[in-house]
């Protein structure tokens, strides 16, 4: 029986699987309820997709989702992360407006958050769209894109090494990623965008398959920390960030 993981998906709602494989693939996801929400939301965002990002050159450094050529099935994991990154921004920004701050609605959002960081985090070269050796190049551009002046938090007392960032946007609401990494152990994710909730304290999501969310409102933006971490370990980390940027 053929393994529905998240690229076969992809491929599937997109209509690059050859005969033989996209009827294997259908009859999966008729016996698996998660995929079947999965297929959904992976064809909704990919409406939305096509809606928010037309053909048109990149601007703003923005990373934009065009569509695929169809015809194959994409094996090349930096093109999928690319792929992956645009749809969290999509639900990072879609969030924003049609999530509360607190309850179901922002517990399902983690989940998504969740589930697309599940994919993208699992590349090595090229997990940064810029790396940690331009450190002051990236606080000054993600800084300016997200309107927010500050510097990268150091979370080496917790054994995470900064990688760098990427910047990720739905329509015009631009969205900074820093990514960290640790020997033997799956990266995590920080990221800041602005919000339209002044504060909120630390709310912890447990989304399933070993990930671990927090996210908190301050001063109008929204953070997120996103891995395969346990609750304690994500509470010592949510207060080093804190710390750091309440107190940059």
């Amino acid at each position: 029986m053929i393994e529905l993981t998240d690229e076969i998906l992809v491929a599937y709602v997109d209509e690059e699987l050859p005969l033989e494989t996209r009827l294997a693939v259908e009859a999966g996801i008729a016996r698996d309820p998660v995929a079947q929400a999965k297929v959904r939301d992976m064809r909704d965002t990919a409406a939305l997709l096509r809606s928010a990002f037309p053909e048109e050159e990149p601007r703003n450094n923005i990373v934009l989702l065009k569509p695929r050529p169809k015809g194959r099935i994409v094996k090349n994991p930096v093109f999928l992360a690319g792929l992956v990154a645009a749809m969290v921004a999509l639900v990072v920004g879609a969030g924003l407006s049609a999530f509360p701050s607190h309850g179901s609605g922002r517990e399902h959002f983690m989940a998504d958050v969740a589930a697309y960081h599940s994919v993208y985090a699992a590349e090595t070269e090229h997990l940064a769209e810029v790396p940690a050796s331009r450190k002051d190049h990236i606080e000054e551009w993600l800084g300016a894109r997200i309107g927010l002046q500050f510097t990268v938090p150091d979370l080496s007392s917790e054994g995470w090494i900064f990688e760098g960032g990427r910047l990720l946007a739905e329509a015009d609401q631009p969205i900074a990623q820093l990514l960290y990494s640790a020997p033997d152990r799956q990266p995590i994710a920080l990221c800041i965008t602005k919000s339209d909730q002044t504060a909120s304290a630390p709310v912890q999501y447990d989304p399933g398959k070993g990930l671990k969310v927090a996210a908190w409102d301050d001063n109008g933006y929204l953070y997120i920390v996103v891995g395969a971490l346990a609750p304690t370990e994500l509470d010592r980390l949510t207060q080093e960030v804190r710390d750091h940027f309440q107190h940059a």
